[in-house]
This record gives structure tokens, C-alpha cells and sequence, in this order.
């Protein structure tokens, strides 16, 4: 039955999601938001920066404006991403930049900002990580409307007009239609399509932060990795939800009120329990694997052991390998359920704080320190214990049969004679 099912995921169901994931569709929506992780970091690094600042003020000069302007702009940067890699993804690399830019173009408009006395005026977190739900539906529109030009084929085999007024005409049509559609409901007909974006998307969000649905956005990538296919795929939807989410904790504590939301980046990934040495919290894996008897698991644990602490696990995931071995797939998912449950009770009862501070993306910080960088709360070392224990108690009996199996091939390949040659 095991080797059915395990044929059945080896042979039908990764081929099947690899295929999905590689859709143009896909692909370049995912990519949209991966490539905008340069500022997103560079917002990150000023807020490390902010830790120390304060304790050296004459020597440290304020550097929140880099914040301001890389990571407060993101849903603006997304825009013209999301269109950019959609139209690479599509094939029609000569819209490429002329796309993205509309994108810009497009996403301003869907601001709805006024203009008096040649000044014009937007709520500025329309810029930022609340629009990027906003944004990529833009992007996406954008992308939509450029494909269907670039279908048409215009001018082929045309031979009358110059190259580049064919260029030119090539471009102007998408630009013309993108923004005179989005004028005609916006200025016109007078719709704010950004409440109206985020409303559509408030059932998705609601659902995302209950205990299922928060469960969920943690498991289907380890699940997917365990199968060999890259955490980084679902990149593009779970960050729709981490973003705006971590965004509308950090304004209810500016509000004076309190943060609510779990499913974040800061606490699926950031804190670093519910991944505890990469997802599928297999850093107590490489623990075991330091101890093992066998020669080849031993070096291999001593190998990976240092990026492993830093939540970088896929030396082990395919040197072990984890990867389509059933042994090991099991405890993968059994830590990241146990784990991921822990962090959702204490943080709903108050035995850990929720994090008000925005670190998308940040997940290479080794536990304990993220865990209490991310929560503000000294309590955080003492849930690292925990998991840490538990996490080890779950993986040691997988490990032994491990060990077993791979002492058993070592003794059988030493036992194959070496014979010689004779010519």
C-alpha cells in the first residue's frame, strides 16, 4: 500500500504540480513578488539597524527614510513586476518594460488620488505592503490586456511601415486600452476599486488566519518540498496573505489596539518554531544525524549542521535524502504539525507575543535569537525548548530505522567482492 502511494506522488502527483507551477500564469505571478524580495530585505536591514541607532544617536544617523522608499513602496514595485516577469513568462519579452511601466501607470490611477492646484494627493499606505493584494490584480489585468494584443500579431509579414513605428503602434494600443478601461471605471463611473479589491479578498484573508487555514499555509509547502518541489513556488500567494496580514497587525498596535492576525511570515517563518532548521523542522534530524553510527550520516550531519541552524535545510533534504523517502517524510510533517500547533495556542492565550514588527521574508535567523527578535518576549527561549525537545522525541525512532536501513546497504555493499579484471 506505502509503495503505491509513494509511486502514486513520485509518478502522477509531483510531475502533475510541477507542470501546474510551470504554467506561464504561474510562474511569472510567483516570480512578481520574488523579485521585489531586494527591497523588501533592504526594509528589513533598516530595522535591525533601528535596534542599535537608538543607543548611538550622534554617531548613527536616522535611516528610516531607506525604508520609506524601498520597502513602503511595494505594492507600486509590484505593479510593475508582476507585469514585467508575466510578460517574460508569456514569451512577449518585447513588452516586457513598456508593460511593467503601464503597470505603474495602472496602479496610480486604481489610487484614486486628487489633484488640486496641480498637487496631487494619496493615502500614502496605498504605496505600500496594505495594496499589494491591489497590486497584483493590476498586474495581472495589465498582463492580460498586453497578451491579447501581443496575440493579434500585428503587422506580420508587413513590410510598408519602418520597424519601429510598428513598434511604437505595437504599444500604444495595450496602453491606450489598459488605461482607458481602468478610466472608465475609475474617474467615470466613480468606483474605488481598491476597498473594493480588498473586500473580494477579505474571505480569503479571513480564512488564512483561522487555526485550519493557518495550518494549511504552513503545511502545503512542506508537503510540496518533501516531494522535491521548492518552498519558493508558493511564494507569490502565501505573501498576498503574509503581507497585508502582518500589515493590518502592525496598524492596530499603532491604533492602540492588539495584533490578531497569526498567519504572517513573522510567526510561519520569522520566529523560526514552526521551521525549525528549515520546513519540515528538520534541524532535529541533523541533531540525530551527528550521533548516527553510520560514517556517511555522520559527516553528512556534520556537513549540514551550520546551515541548518540558519534554517537552510536543503543539503540534508536531498543529501539525507529526505526527499521521497517515506521514513522521513513522516516526521517532516508530524514537527510541522506539532510545532506550528504550539505556536498558534501560546500566542492565542498570551504565553507568547504576536509580532508588530515587519520582516517579511526573514527566515535565515537561527532560534532562539529570531524568536524573541521577532516577539519582543524573553518567553520565546523557552518555547524553542520546547519544540526543540519535542521535535527531537519525533524524529529520533524515524531516524534509528533511518540508520538502520543505510548501516544495512554500507554492510551489504562492503560485502560485494572486489574481483579483478582478466583480460
Amino acid at each position: 500500500m506505502m509503495k503505491k502511494f509513494m509511486n502514486w506522488l513520485e509518478n502522477s502527483l509531483t510531475p502533475a504540480v510541477q507542470r501546474f507551477t510551470n504554467r506561464p500564469w504561474v510562474s511569472g505571478f510567483s516570480a512578481g513578488i520574488v523579485k521585489c524580495l531586494p527591497f523588501i530585505l533592504t526594509g528589513c536591514l533598516i530595522f535591525f539597524y533601528n535596534v542599535v541607532q537608538p543607543y548611538f544617536p550622534s554617531v548613527l544617523p536616522d535611516l528610516s527614510d531607506v525604508t520609506t522608499y524601498t520597502f513602503n513602496l511595494l505594492a507600486l514595485l509590484v505593479a510593475f513586476m508582476m507585469v514585467y516577469q508575466l510578460m517574460g513568462s508569456l514569451r512577449h519579452r518585447g513588452y516586457q518594460v513598456v508593460g511593467g511601466l503601464t503597470g505603474i501607470c495602472a496602479y496610480i490611477l486604481t489610487m484614486k488620488g486628487t489633484i488640486t492646484d496641480g498637487v496631487y494627493s494619496v493615502t500614502w499606505n496605498r504605496f505600500g505592503p496594505t495594496g499589494i493584494v491591489v497590486s497584483i490584480v493590476i498586474g495581472v489585468y495589465v498582463s492580460f490586456v498586453f497578451h491579447m494584443v501581443a496575440k493579434l500579431n500585428l503587422f506580420k509579414n508587413n513590410k510598408t511601415l519602418p520597424e519601429f513605428v510598428q513598434e511604437w503602434i505595437k504599444n500604444i494600443i495595450p496602453i491606450f486600452l489598459t488605461i482607458l478601461i481602468l478610466k472608465i471605471v475609475i474617474i467615470d463611473f466613480d468606483v474605488d476599486l481598491y476597498p473594493l479589491v480588498l473586500k473580494i479578498f477579505e474571505p480569503v484573508q479571513a480564512i488564512a488566519q483561522t487555526y485550519p487555514g493557518y495550518l494549511l499555509v504552513i503545511f502545503i509547502p512542506v508537503f510540496f518540498y518533501s516531494l522535491g518541489i521548492s518552498g519558493w513556488t508558493w511564494s507569490g500567494p502565501r505573501n498576498a496573505i503574509f503581507i497585508p496580514a502582518q500589515a493590518a497587525n502592525i496598524a492596530a498596535v499603532a491604533a492602540g489596539g492588539v495584533a490578531t492576525n497569526l498567519t504572517t511570515s513573522e510567526v510561519c517563518n520569522g520566529i523560526a518554531l514552526c521551521v525549525l532548521g528549515g520546513m519540515g523542522c528538520t534541524l532535529a534530524f541533523n541533531i540525530w544525524l551527528l550521533t548516527s553510527k553510520s560514517k556517511r550520516l555522520k559527516t553528512l550531519g556534520r556537513v549540514c549542521i551550520g546551515p541548518s541552524i540558519f534554517n537552510i535545510n536543503e543539503p540534508v533534504l536531498y543529501g539525507a535524502p529526505m526527499v521521497f523517502n517515506p521514513v522521513l517524510m513522516v516526521p517532516m510533517y508530524l514537527c510541522t504539525f506539532v510545532n506550528s500547533t504550539i505556536v498558534w495556542i501560546v500566542m492565542r492565550v498570551g504565553f507568547l507575543a504576536i509580532p508588530t514588527i515587519e520582516l517579511a521574508m526573514v527566515a535565515t535567523i537561527p532560534a532562539p535569537i529570531s524568536t524573541v527578535m521577532f516577539t519582543g518576549d524573553m518567553r520565546g527561549i523557552l518555547w524553542w525548548a520546547v519544540v526543540m525537545v519535542l521535535d527531537l522525541a519525533i524524529y529520533y525512532p524515524f531516524f534509528k530505522v533511518f540508520e538502520r536501513q543505510t548501516l544495512a546497504a554500507e554492510a551489504g555493499q562492503a560485502a560485494v567482492p572486489q574481483t579483478a579484471s582478466v583480460k
